[in-house]
């Protein structure tokens, strides 16, 4: 990762809203990642370095970064990745329209190419809409929402992988409405990319299904919703 990190961090210093907390979290990294963004942390004090003595995956580490988030809102970036220069402020000015949470642009960048995301024509959608659309991956989840609804539905840290769709799908449920903006989330697609790896464990697919079910259940969603989502799990 460390290849990207830098072009990451760049983009987050080069957006055109300033006012930014930039939280970076070293998962137990191996390679020069921390001493990298300390780096950054020493020329910008936008930057706050928090470092993991042990790698727990993506969700734990989200987790904690989000312990230290005192904006009003919040989203990520993964170390791959990285930001037009308007995209945050579009995200935000975004908000100024009675939503909950703001939807990206994606664009898939692969080595010869790039790829925008197909999302469907909408101004806003409902928050159990945009539930509904993100089983089937109408729309997807790159994404900046009230921090108050991450704190409420936190990610699911018994689950290495998927637990991210899990925490999307319960804040656009949980948002009285989804809105979407123009600024670009480019997203590079190789083959190291976790999304990628043939090792991701179909084993931790089926219990972050479980926690979910259990999650909706305590909820008390409606009976639609429940049968959309059994539906879903087990046709993918």
């Amino acid at each position: 990762a460390t290849a990207y990190l830098s072009e990451c961090v760049d983009s987050l210093l080069a957006q055109t809203l300033r006012d930014i907390q930039i939280i970076c979290v070293d998962d137990c990294s191996t390679d020069d990642s921390l001493s990298i963004l300390r780096e950054y942390a020493q020329r910008d004090e936008r930057i706050e370095v928090m470092h993991l003595d042990e790698n727990h995956g993506q969700a734990y580490a989200r987790h904690e970064g989000l312990k230290i988030a005192k904006g009003d809102y919040v989203c990520f970036l993964d170390a791959d990745d990285w930001y037009a220069a308007y995209a945050l402020e579009l995200a935000v000015r975004g908000f100024e329209r009675d939503v909950d949470a703001v939807l990206f642009d994606v664009s898939m960048d692969y080595a010869d190419h790039s790829e925008m995301y197909p999302l469907p024509e909408f101004d806003f959608l409902t928050g159990e809409e945009a539930f509904r659309m993100s089983l089937t991956w109408q729309i997807h989840g790159v994404y900046m929402v009230r921090t108050f609804i991450h704190h409420q539905f936190p990610y699911d840290t018994t689950c290495r992988l998927h637990s991210d769709d899990n925490t999307t799908r319960l804040h656009f449920l949980h948002s009285r409405r989804v809105g979407r903006c123009s600024g670009i989330y480019h997203y590079r697609q190789h083959e190291a990319s976790a999304t990628h790896q043939i090792s991701a464990r179909r084993f931790d697919y089926l219990r972050a299904n479980e926690s979910m079910k259990s999650q909706l259940l305590q909820l008390n969603v409606s009976r639609d919703i429940m049968a959309l989502y059994e539906n879903h799990r087990w046709t993918t």
